[in-house]
């Protein structure tokens, strides 16, 4: 399923391309990589408390500029962004000719990259740990039908479907823009494989959305979700 990346990189419109990295670099090879950063970055890097959170921040953000810049055919140095009312990351304006949208979520280790030409996507990963009151937070975050759905379940079954459930919910309110403010029980999802955006805010009922599930690693789990249909999704590692 994770393939190399081929030298020459491009994306069609319906194309995704799903790429993940591992953080744990050495010290080395981070000083490298913060070279990468320009100064407002750096400053963020040097203001986190602990060295793992510095560390993989920086990986983070370079590797993200990376996979842009070969996308771009430009330095990494020089790639920038802007961010919305929300947070959420863009290309700068004299970048975004190329109509490249993107992005990113970790989770401890383990960082997911998604990419695609010209449409809103959103990407989630989450570290499959055992939670001692998943369905107390299910009950709390999910709809009545996602609990339902959950419930029956037990240890290592019920995180597996908890995480399932809430990497779609997540990946789905980073790709609109909303992020978590705009609720996770207001995003339904059928976990009877494919997973399916069954119910959605009434702002984006009449739009449609592709929703992918996976698994970067066997104690991780992911989605991807972008708007429209899509045929095709690349899973690259770096």
């Amino acid at each position: 399923m994770w393939n190399n990346p081929p030298k020459n990189l491009a994306l069609t419109s319906s194309e995704i391309a799903v790429w993940k990295m591992n953080l744990n670099l050495s010290s080395t090879e981070v000083q490298k990589r913060l070279t990468l950063l320009n100064s407002e970055e750096q400053s963020k890097a040097k203001r986190f408390h602990f060295e793992q959170h510095q560390r993989r921040f920086i990986v983070a953000r370079s590797t993200l500029k990376m996979i842009l810049g070969q996308y771009l055919n430009i330095a990494p140095q020089t790639i920038e962004f802007e961010y919305s009312s929300r947070g959420k990351p863009r290309l700068s304006d004299h970048l975004s000719g190329d109509k490249i949208q993107f992005n990113t979520s970790h989770s401890e280790e383990l960082a997911i990259y998604a990419i695609t030409c010209d449409r809103p996507i959103g990407v989630d990963v989450e570290y499959i740990r055992t939670i001692k009151d998943a369905k107390h937070l299910a009950q709390r975050f999910f709809t009545p039908q996602e609990y339902e759905q959950i419930s029956p379940l037990s240890s290592p079954d019920l995180e597996k479907a908890f995480f399932q459930l809430w990497t779609a919910k997540e990946a789905y309110l980073k790709a609109t823009g909303e992020g978590i403010a705009g609720g996770l029980d207001q995003v339904e999802v059928c976990l009877t494989p494919p997973l399916k955006l069954i119910n959605l805010p009434q702002n984006q009922s009449r739009v449609n959305w592709t929703i992918s599930s996976f698994m970067p690693h066997p104690n991780y789990q992911g989605a991807v979700v972008v708007q429209g249909d899509c045929l095709n999704i690349n899973y690259w590692q770096l």
